[in-house]
């Protein structure tokens, strides 16, 4: 499935009958963030997606977010959650929508503000099940980053920062980031290797210690890889390439996988 270029983080709406992308909006005097929704005619089937929205990322103001990535929701879809790259101003941008799951009706609401040292590239971002605690990570950081959400899914209210083990032996370009169901499971992806990776948790959600199981390679689909999405059942995967940057298209693939909860399986589908 081709779009525009700077096409960045992909999530699904649980139903499969939406997906939503950001992008970076090429303008006359700036590059300005939005997020674009489709409509799915056939649940989790990208070769049927329909454009419905493009909505600016207004974080206030009419001010727009640059360098948008990794997109998140609360489970009942009244709440979004964007990576923002920008220089000077790295985080997380919160976002009420007055329909659930319509992005047309977004309106700002709460950032994160991530200071971890130097120029700060956050990519990734994902939600422990009940919305207690948000993991982020930085592109060429090394680490994912954890923090208790004392109000549940409300990322002002972040405390307690929690960093992995390193993981540049494995990938040190990262993406984005994505749970098992249960929180045992790590799995972890960027285009410093082209390639999901996937690590075992001691304990649940406690990303103190991560420890590296296993790697499913996607560079024969794309060179630069953006972002990725598991459907919650873990039988398909989706993954943003850049490789289309200044031709006016990048790309969404679709794989299928043959063994449910694992990435070493061939992809079956790989649609452009």
């Amino acid at each position: 499935m081709c779009i525009r270029d700077s096409l960045r983080g992909i999530t699904f709406k649980p139903d499969g009958s939406r997906m939503y992308v950001t992008t970076d909006k090429n303008l006359d005097t700036a590059i300005e963030g939005t997020v674009i929704e489709y409509s799915l005619s056939t649940a989790f089937d990208i070769t049927t997606a329909t454009k419905t929205s493009e909505t600016d990322l207004d974080i206030g103001g009419g001010t727009l977010m640059d360098k948008p990535h990794a997109i998140e929701f609360k489970p009942d879809g009244k709440v979004m959650y964007v990576i923002r790259s920008q220089s000077g101003s790295v985080g997380v941008e919160q976002f009420n929508l007055t329909t659930a799951w319509d992005t047309s009706t977004l309106s700002h609401d709460a950032s994160l503000g991530i200071t971890n040292g130097g120029d700060v590239q956050i990519r990734a971002i994902t939600f422990k099940t009940d919305g207690t605690r948000v993991y982020i990570a930085q592109r060429d950081h090394g680490k994912v980053i954890q923090y208790d959400l004392s109000t549940p899914w409300d990322i002002s209210s972040a405390t307690n920062e929690v960093e992995s083990n390193l993981f540049t032996g494995e990938e040190d370009n990262i993406r984005n980031i994505q749970f098992s169901s249960d929180g045992t499971f790590m799995y972890l992806g960027g285009n410093g290797g082209d390639d999901i990776n996937k690590y075992k948790l001691p304990t649940a959600w406690d990303v103190s210690t991560i420890t590296h199981v296993t790697s499913y390679s996607i560079s024969s689909q794309t060179n630069e890889m953006r972002g990725f999405k598991f459907t919650a059942n873990f039988t398909k995967l989706y993954v943003t390439g850049d490789d289309g940057d200044g031709t006016g298209t990048n790309v969404v693939y679709e794989y299928s996988l043959a063994c449910v909860g694992t990435i070493t399986c061939d992809p079956i589908n790989d649609k452009d």
